[in-house]
């Protein structure tokens, strides 16, 4: 389960891409799939994300880490919605951002 802090944190930092490209706040919820739901939004947004965040939890990622694409099942198969995001976030950095 992501902590309701992964999630808010994740959403604040989907509203600032959505802010930065010119486009509607409204779209960006914990369930909205940012890959389908959110324009100008894809993959090579991902790593700067997950380093952002883990930044705004106040456990910054080693520059050399792999970043893990946490927006996709591990099988690739189906993207995750924002919660699921957190979870996958949660799961592979810990809730509040360390390695688990």
């Amino acid at each position: 389960m992501a902590s309701p802090i992964v999630v808010e944190k994740l959403i604040q930092l989907h509203r600032e891409i959505q802010v930065d490209c010119g486009h509607d706040l409204e779209g960006v919820t914990r369930d909205c799939c940012p890959l389908d739901d959110l324009p100008g939004f894809d993959s090579l947004l991902i790593p700067g994300i997950v380093r952002g965040l883990a930044r705004e939890l106040g456990i910054p990622l080693p520059n050399d880490a792999k970043i893990k694409n946490i927006y996709v099942t591990d099988d690739g198969k189906r993207k995750h919605t924002i919660q699921e995001t957190a979870e996958a976030f949660c799961r592979v950095y810990g809730s509040e951002g360390k390695k688990a």
